[in-house]
C-alpha cells in the first residue's frame, strides 16, 4: 500500500460506517468504447469522494507535491457533475479538501484563493 493510500485508510476511520463513499472515483463522463484506451490516460481519480450531511465531500491525500492537489481537485469538481455514477448528487453542494501530513504556507495561500479546505493529518 502506498503512502498516500495508507493515510487514506486512517483518516477514513474518522467517518461513520453509514456515510456513502467512494474509493480512487474515476471523474468524468466515460469515453465510448472507441474512445476508451485514448482517454485511459488522462482520466482524473479521486482518491476519496463521500457524502455527508447533503454535502458531496472530494478530497485529495498526499504527501508530497501538496500544490499538485489544488488543480486536480478543481477539475474533479468540474468533471463531478459529468460523472455518471455520481448523477443522483450532482445537485449537491461540493467541498474539496487536501489532506496532507505537514502544514504548507504557499499550499494554504493557494487553497484558499479556491475555496478549498486544507487539512493537516499524521495519524
Amino acid at each position: 500500500m502506498g503512502e498516500e493510500s495508507s493515510m487514506r485508510s486512517r483518516w477514513v476511520k474518522k467517518l461513520s460506517n453509514s456515510i456513502p463513499r467512494w474509493y480512487n472515483a474515476r471523474m468524468g463522463k466515460l469515453p465510448d468504447v472507441h474512445m476508451a484506451a485514448a482517454y485511459s490516460p488522462i482520466l482524473g481519480y479521486a482518491d476519496l469522494v463521500y457524502i455527508d450531511d447533503g454535502v458531496v465531500n472530494i478530497v485529495e491525500f498526499k504527501v508530497r507535491n501538496f500544490r499538485g492537489a489544488i488543480g486536480q481537485l478543481l477539475s474533479y469538481s468540474n468533471e463531478f457533475a459529468k460523472t455518471p455514477e455520481f448523477q443522483a448528487y450532482r445537485q449537491l453542494p461540493i467541498r474539496l479538501l487536501i489532506v496532507a501530513p505537514r502544514y504548507d504556507i504557499p499550499t494554504q495561500e493557494l487553497a484558499d484563493q479556491h475555496g478549498i479546505d486544507y487539512e493537516v493529518f499524521v495519524g
